[in-house]
């Protein structure tokens, strides 16, 4: 037992000699120092300012950041827990991932004040935002290549190059975001040039404006040069090309110009994906391209949206055709506006404009959505050359849509050399593939010659040409197809039926209206199938559909007729009649006219086309006239008149006048109808030229023919005036005044002035069948009685109310009124209430011998008027001045006596009659003005004969002028001594003269040495006395002792250094504040002092002065010089004990360190001499050598021979981890271990176990393992028995534990194994060590021998 315990009291012993001197080593306060990097240190570049990788010896793998290559790193075994953080240890912090170490960091802005810094801030890849710091004129073009946004922040950035280039390229992949930071700052440019030019500030006029926000100017664009080596400069503010892209959120691009896109291109993307380009914000203004694209040239995909606005941008050139005033969309792209974007006040100009606003090109998109907005845009051609779009153009194979509650308004396309070549004023489409109008989206207030509104081609090809009528309205006209155009097609408005069209719609043939509103006129020379017309169709196209809404009041029944006073009503009203086009025929109609309509001699088609088509309604014209009618026919049958055919209805009260012609076989032509069957018709007259040219042609001035199978036709109280005439080639060509031709109806009280011919028979009044329907109560014009169907009269018959009365026939209700004069006949006529015209006179006036005179009207009817009589005079009669008749006596002279200065006679006062002409008999004559000193008199003389007079004058008297003087303030004189003397003025007496001579002083005037009379003012400069100061402690003033005028007046002193400048007073002073300075001068009377050093004046008791002098240290505050207290902070970068260590290379036992320096004052640690890099302890280490065999190897046994083994491993016996044999951990029973450094002994009963062969023994340590071979011989051949070989058996497998990973761990407080810090007590231990050994070893020799 007692052998047991000490035993164990050894092995105690034994362990805590093992244990690290280290943990009884003094504590330390050292703080390691930290690696700061922000990126990776590699080899070749380490962080020299890091206080961990910039000192000496240090490598890439003790940087906090440093990633472990993954070859390298190490895995840990599963199932295996990692050695956990001793306890009162930091582990080190985690290094940042890759990603974080790829990407730099946070984002950073950086402020750039030049070309130079705004050049590598944009290509420095850890500057996200690049903001400007104040204006920048840059002399090349800004190239961005990454991902980096442009802050303008209210300044400008101007291209400013002797060479085109663009303000800004993207390229590579670049993504530029464009913002401003500072949207207050204003800008003036000058909008009378284009591209608009920067101004000076204080420009004014109306050609200046100010634009807020940052400025990107002065661009001309860059050459792409892609079209066979065509220079094509392009983007004047922004070039993107392939795969570059630019978002616009704020900012201007201002002045710009280029070919293609003055303020931005987008590249086509022929040689890769082509750029992208979006606005959220900001404008271009004032931009200009000379071919396309004033503001943008846009290929790929193109966004605006949000506030985002292109204004005033132009794309003009003298020699060709250009394109997109504000934006080209280029072939197989996309342009969106969205939100409040706008385009406004952009225009094209060229010989040929396409797309003021914007042009959509081959195969692209446009869409216009929420509340997007193009306005006052301009499509302009200046020569014979079409303008086509003033706010869009869309050409071949494209597509638009217009929704949300966008708008198109206040656009134009114009033609200034022929204004008929102008198309599309909102929308203009060639080829056009389809067009969507929806939701409250309006095309309004545009202008153009041809569409207004909308101006639509299609192709060719099926499916295109299609506006899809969802929604919305457009304002201006719209015109489907262009048949004189062989290169495009017609077009379709289809769709829901949503919009309303209120302007007029022209259908092209080929072309078709399905669906929609139209509320105003449409010409359909194509066809309609569908939608809703309330206005007037007309054309020769084809309905088979649709409804139809009469814009006239009424519905056309008898009792509630049409009323109709437009010329567009008459055609509605017969287009409701015949039904053109498959309309539904409303043959019954009925209508009235509310006033007289013109017709502008177009082309008139008539009511009621055919017999079987014919007008059956009531038509009453209620008095009025249809004017310039115009038809012509010359199909067979032809039906000639305002209406064609009437049957079993009623005209009424109507006049025509224009022309019908009809050069058809079997033409039936009328004023009034061609064709009558069982009709009506009364009170109708016509002034029109009625021909026909035909076999069977029947021509009359009301109607043409009347059916034969006619029984109850009317014709009455109708007259014709025009000329009728009618031509066949087989004698068939009969015409008549009032009827052509008919067999059976009534026809009475009319009458035919008109010139009637033909080539068949030809009558008066009408040609009949039987005499038992001959026309009753008819007359026509003519001096013989030729005709049998009516009467002969004169046309003083006509004029003088004969004919009147017989058609009157004694009927009270008869319409005929009135004899007036018809112009058209050019005589008097019965005619209809409110008819008549002015009469047409012609010849000379001719006295009537009764103070009127008399002439004659070509109808025949005199004009009588009574005479223009000028008065009678002394020798003539009065006189008519229009036809010369004299009337009364003749006045003669009323002679008085006249005069001129010689002689006398008696004058007419109506004539220049004279009489007794002699010369004046004069009197004696009368003094009648008496003469004056200065002034003539005056004798009159009288003739006795006429009583004229004459004067003759009296000479002056002269003056007599007085010795003395008289005067007033300022002159002298002498008075005349006449009483009669005339002179008022006193300037004109003698001597009158100013006062001169003498001085004034400043108290008396002066005397005038001429008269002695003081004068003038009182001299207040010219002093006679002296002048005198009057002071006090604050003013002065100064005084003339002879006047006491005040020649300084009482101000304060003019304080000098106490003394006042002027006076000389000498300040007394006073410091009632005690602030050093005299209260009353404001001279300083004394200074700071402070004899007790506390930075407090004694005299004014503040503060004078701050600690000073001194120095602070790493550890300890400045002293003052002045109070000698502490103050302000240590300096961290003073350091008073700054030790250097040197450096010392590390060895497999024991590590070793970097040369550093070290302060005793702060306790930290430095890489540099200035000890301005600080490090940590940690820092200092260099790791210990891999360890290695230094005594061992190499050694040799025999077989079975009992033999120690010893083996030398150079690792730090504190290392010591364990021994392997061959690869596997020896049993501790079979080897002995001891230091120096670390020695390893195998038991020689277990050598003598060994199999004979090589052997590899391992010193494993922490640091590494030491490895060493021996050999182990066979026994030389013995007679002896052989022994038994003890094979050795393995021992149990330790646990493998995982090797912690290489990090940087913080320098332990606590010294590693082989530190001297104790001597004393590692040798005690170790003595106490060896005697236990020894005394294990004696016991177990003592055991083994029992």
């Amino acid at each position: 037992m007692k052998k047991r315990i000490f035993s164990t009291l050894l092995a105690l012993c034994m362990l805590l000699c093992l244990m690290p001197t280290a943990a009884f080593a003094e504590d330390s306060t050292e703080t390691p120092p930290v690696c700061s990097c922000e990126t990776a240190c590699t080899v070749e570049n380490m962080n020299k300012d890091c206080p961990v990788c910039g000192a000496e010896g240090a490598s890439a793998e003790n940087c906090a950041k440093y990633i472990k290559p993954a070859d390298d790193a190490a895995v840990q075994p599963e199932g295996e827990v990692s050695d956990p953080q001793p306890e009162g240890e930091v582990s080190d912090p985690q290094p940042e991932t890759a990603l974080t170490a790829l990407i730099g960091g946070n984002q950073t802005v950086k402020d750039v004040s030049s070309e130079s810094d705004l050049t590598a801030a944009i290509d420095e890849t850890n500057v996200n935002t690049v903001k400007l710091a104040g204006d920048i004129i840059i002399s090349s073009s800004l190239t961005v290549r990454r991902t980096v946004t442009l802050d303008l922040n209210g300044h400008v950035l101007k291209y400013e190059s002797a060479n085109e280039g663009s303000v800004i390229v993207v390229e590579g992949g670049g993504n530029l975001t464009l913002t401003d930071s500072n949207d207050e700052k204003v800008h003036r440019f000058n909008k009378s040039v284009m591209p608009w030019a920067l101004a000076a500030d204080d420009a004014t006029g109306e050609n200046f404006v100010d634009v807020s926000g940052g400025v990107i100017t002065g661009g001309t664009g860059t050459d792409l040069s892609t079209y066979g080596g065509t220079t094509w400069y392009c983007g004047g503010g922004a070039l993107i090309k392939n795969g570059g892209s630019l978002t616009m959120r704020g900012g201007n691009i201002i002045g710009c110009s280029a070919e293609c896109g003055g303020g931005v291109c987008v590249d086509s993307g022929r040689n890769g994906e082509p750029g992208q380009f979006s606005m959220s914000g900001g404008s271009i203004i004032g931009c200009v391209a000379s071919n396309s694209g004033g503001g943008v040239f846009a290929s790929g995909k193109f966004q605006m949206s949000g506030p985002a606005v292109i204004r005033s941008c132009t794309v003009e050139s003298t020699i060709q055709l250009i394109c997109g005033g504000g934006v080209y969309v280029n072939g197989s792209s996309s342009f969106e506006m969205s939100g409040d974007a706008k385009i406004e006040g952009c225009q094209a100009i060229s010989t040929s404009a396409y797309g003021g606003g914007v042009y959509v090109s081959s195969s692209s998109s446009f869409v216009m959505t929420a509340k997007a907005e193009i306005e006052g845009c301009r499509a302009i051609s200046n020569s014979a050359n079409s303008s086509k779009g003033g706010g869009v153009h869309l050409s071949n194979a494209t597509t638009f849509t217009l929704s949300g509650s966008a708008v198109i308004q206040n656009c134009t396309a114009t033609n200034s050399v022929n204004s008929g070549e102008a198309y599309g004023g909102g929308v203009s489409a060639a080829c056009v593939k389809e067009i969507t109008l929806e939701d409250n989206a309006s095309i309004a207030g545009c202008i153009a010659a041809n569409g207004s509104g909308l101006y639509i081609t299609g192709s060719q090809l099926p499916g295109y040409g299609k506006l899809f009528a969802n929604g919305g309205s457009v304002d201006g006209d719209v015109v489907l197809g262009d048949p004189t155009d062989t290169t495009v097609g017609p077009g379709t408005i289809t769709g829901t039926g949503g919009t309303v069209f209120n302007g007029k719609a022209t259908v092209t043939p080929g072309s078709t209206i399905e669906k929609g509103t139209f509320n105003g006129e449409v010409i359909n020379n194509g066809t309609i199938t569908g939608g809703v017309f309330n206005s007037t169709v007309s054309g020769n196209g084809t309905i088979t559909g649709g409804t139809f809404n009469t814009p006239m009041t009424g519905s056309g029944t008898e009792s509630d007729p049409y009323q109709i006073s437009t010329a567009a009503q008459l055609k509605r009203f017969r287009d409701i009649v015949n039904g053109p086009n498959g309309q539904t025929k409303n043959l019954a109609a009925c209508a009235v006219l509310t006033a007289d309509i013109d017709l502008n001699n177009e082309p008139w088609t008539p009511i009621g086309t055919d017999r079987d088509s014919a007008y059956t309604g009531t038509f009453d014209g209620q008095g009025h006239t249809v004017k310039n009618l115009s038809v012509t026919v010359n199909v067979q049958p032809g039906r000639a008149g305002l209406f064609g055919c009437v049957k079993d209805g009623t005209i009424r009260k109507l006049t025509v006048a224009g022309s019908v012609s009809c050069t058809a076989n079997q033409g039936w032509c009328g004023g009034i109808a061609g064709y009558a069957m069982d009709e009506t018709i009364e009170n109708c007259a016509s002034l029109c030229t009625v021909s026909c040219t035909g076999i069977d042609a029947r021509v009359g001035g009301i109607v043409g023919l009347v059916d034969y199978n006619s029984r109850t036709l009317i014709i009455r109280d109708c007259y014709n005036i025009g000329k009728i005439t009618g031509r066949s080639d087989n004698g068939s060509g009969d015409a008549g005044g009032i009827c052509g031709f008919y067999m059976n109806g009534k026809i009475s009280n009319c009458y035919n002035v008109g010139e009637i011919t033909g080539s068949g028979y030809v009558s008066k009044i009408a040609v009949s069948a039987y005499n038992d329907s001959r026309p009753t109560n008819c007359y026509y014009l003519s001096d013989t009685d030729t005709d049998l169907n009516g009467t002969a009269k004169t046309a003083a018959e006509f004029a003088n109310g004969d004919v009147l009365e017989e058609l009157k026939a004694g009927r009270n209700d008869s319409p005929w009124d009135s004899c007036q004069y018809v112009a058209a006949a050019k005589i008097t006529l019965p005619v209809f209430k409110g008819q008549g015209d002015e009469h047409t006179h012609n010849g000379n006036w001719t006295s009537n011998g009764d103070g009127t005179h008399s002439r004659s009207c070509a109808c025949g009817v005199a004009e009588t008027k009574a005479c223009t009589i000028t008065p009678a005079t002394c020798t003539e009669k009065a006189k008519c001045t229009v036809c010369g008749a004299e009337y009364g006596d003749v006045l003669g002279h009323d002679f008085s006596w006249t005069h001129d200065d010689n002689m006398h006679w008696k004058q007419c006062s109506r004539c220049d009659g004279k009489d007794d002409v002699n010369p004046h008999d004069w009197d004696s004559g009368t003094i009648t003005i008496a003469p004056t000193c200065t002034k003539e008199g005056k004798k009159t003389y009288t003739c006795t004969v006429c009583h004229a007079t004459k004067t003759e004058p009296i000479d002056a008297t002269g003056h007599s002028w007085k010795s003395d003087w008289t005067s007033d303030a300022t002159h002298h004189w002498h008075e005349c001594a006449n009483e009669n003397c005339d002179v008022t003025d006193n300037a004109g007496k003698d001597g009158y003269a100013k006062h001169s001579g003498g001085t004034a002083t400043c108290t008396e005037k002066a005397k005038c040495t001429v008269c002695g009379v003081k004068y003038g003012a009182i001299d207040s400069a010219n002093h006679t006395g002296k002048e005198q100061w009057t002071q006090t402690a604050t003013t002065h003033e100064k005084k003339w002792n002879c006047c006491n005028t005040v020649s300084v007046p009482n101000e304060n002193h003019e304080w000098a250094d106490g003394v006042c400048s002027e006076c000389g007073y000498v300040c007394q002073h006073e410091d009632a504040d005690k602030n050093h300075i005299c209260d009353i001068c404001g001279k300083t009377t004394s200074e700071h002092k402070d004899a007790d050093n506390n930075h407090i004046c004694d005299y004014c008791n503040k503060k004078i002065s701050d600690h000073s002098g001194g120095k602070a240290t790493c550890i300890a505050k400045a002293v003052c010089e002045i109070c000698k207290e502490s103050y302000g902070s240590p300096d961290p970068n003073n350091h008073t004990d700054l030790k250097h260590i040197d450096a010392k290379g590390a060895t497999a036992a024991e590590e070793g360190n970097i040369a550093y320096w070290y302060c005793d004052g702060c306790k930290k640690y430095f890489s540099d001499a200035a000890a301005t890099k600080e490090i940590t302890k940690a820092a200092t280490v260099t790791a210990k050598l891999p360890p290695k065999i230094t005594a061992g190897d190499g050694a040799t046994v025999t077989q079975g021979e009992k033999k120690e083994l010893s083996f030398t491993s150079d690792a730090s016996f504190a290392d010591f981890l364990r021994v392997e044999l061959d690869g596997t951990a020896l049993d501790e029973k079979n080897y002995t271990k001891r230091e120096g450094s670390t020695i390893i002994t195998l038991n020689r009963d277990f050598v003598a176990t060994l199999s004979v062969g090589e052997h590899t023994l391992a010193i494993v340590s922490k640091s590494g393992t030491a490895t060493a071979k021996f050999t182990v011989k066979a026994k030389p051949t013995e007679t002896a028995t052989p022994q038994p070989t003890v094979t050795p058996q393995p021992t149990a497998q330790p646990t493998q534990t995982a090797q912690p990973q290489p990090t940087v761990q913080p320098v332990s407080p606590i010294p590693r194994t082989g530190d001297t810090a104790n001597p004393a007590l590692w040798f005690a231990l170790l003595i106490v060590s060896g005697s236990a050994l020894a005394a294990i070893f004696v016991l177990r020799r003592k055991d083994n021998r029992k």
